[in-house]
């Protein structure tokens, strides 16, 4: 079962929770917020049923299929494309809640990617979270947040902290 918390939004795996009591107290390992948990449901989230849909923009296939099983838990539907081109292809076609791209692409820079997608206003609800495996410190995030990305993360980063921001960003 996956539960997550209502107010920092970790994501959390347990075995089947069983209890005459219904619903449950869980405390959160990360926040210590305490809330309710129906063992009879098989996922608990709160974003309700809803299936969201993430594009990953990456042109390496290994990072791609890295981020895919990292990914893979989540209650979405997931898409990946290499270039901006393919990008805008798929967003022409389909609703996406979420795009992760990254800055260096072979096309177009990322950042310009994500400029021209925030000038086009039947985007205007779609989170971006800029993705770097060169990272020069606050420089890139900066630059990414400036194009017009929701949030930056270095490709160095540890699963629950992607998994986090994503939550987030979510959520709004």
């Amino acid at each position: 079962m996956i539960i997550q918390c209502p107010e920092c939004l970790s994501r959390y795996r347990t075995r089947v929770l069983t209890s005459q009591h219904s619903p449950l107290q869980v405390k959160c390992p990360k926040c210590q917020h305490r809330f309710p948990v129906d063992p009879n449901e098989t996922q608990v989230s709160s974003g309700g049923d809803k299936k969201n849909t993430i594009l990953l923009v990456d042109d390496a296939r290994f990072f791609r299929e890295l981020m895919m099983d990292v990914l893979k838990e989540r209650n979405a539907q997931l898409l990946t494309a290499e270039t901006a081109a393919e990008t805008w292809s798929i967003l022409q076609q389909q609703t996406v809640d979420l795009l992760i791209v990254d800055i260096n692409l072979p096309d177009k820079n990322g950042l310009d990617l994500i400029r021209e997608i925030r000038l086009d206003d039947a985007f205007g609800t779609l989170r971006i979270l800029s993705i770097s495996g060169v990272y020069r410190k606050h420089d890139d995030a900066i630059a990414a947040i400036r194009a017009g990305a929701d949030d930056f993360i270095s490709k160095s980063f540890k699963p629950h902290e992607l998994n986090e921001r994503i939550d987030k960003l979510l959520a709004k």
